[in-house]
């Protein structure tokens, strides 16, 4: 709640980030609003939940990575380094929900070439990141 004829927002980070309602009165009605809608540009950050996975061979795995950024970024999958690309063996997914996205890649029927370091990585105009994820063979007992 703020009042006056001007908000100044100083320092501002993406918290901040939103939709703001103007509202002028002078005690007559109608009263006027205006919303008034922020963006803060901001380069790609990417939080990796779990940054070494395990899964049998034989099994499907499926991985994650978290993304803000403003602009929108481009977000892709590498093994390597080699492009991941949806296909039978991989299965690439990413929901967006205003400057943040979360990547999913799933892939099936692991086999000994499955195992090793995934890269997600995201880009914008003002910058890339990756994050890393280490994909390793879990051995299963049998008793």
């Amino acid at each position: 709640m703020y009042d006056g004829e001007q908000l100044n927002l100083t320092r501002i980070t993406r918290s901040e980030m939103g939709a703001y309602l103007c509202i002028a009165t002078n005690g007559v009605p109608p009263t006027v609003s205006k919303r008034i809608t922020v963006d803060v540009e901001f380069m790609p950050m990417i939080f990796v939940p779990n940054q070494l996975v395990g899964a049998p061979t034989g099994t499907n795995v499926t991985i994650d990575c978290h993304t803000e950024a403003y602009p929108r970024a481009m977000s892709y999958w590498f093994l390597g380094e080699e492009m991941i690309l949806s296909n039978e063996k991989y299965t690439t997914n990413t929901m967006e929900n205003s400057y943040r996205a979360h990547m999913r890649l799933t892939i099936r029927n692991l086999t000994a070439n499955d195992f090793g370091s995934y890269r997600c990585i995201s880009k914008n105009s003002l910058g890339e990141t990756e994050g890393s994820i280490r994909l390793y063979r879990k051995l299963t007992c049998i008793f």
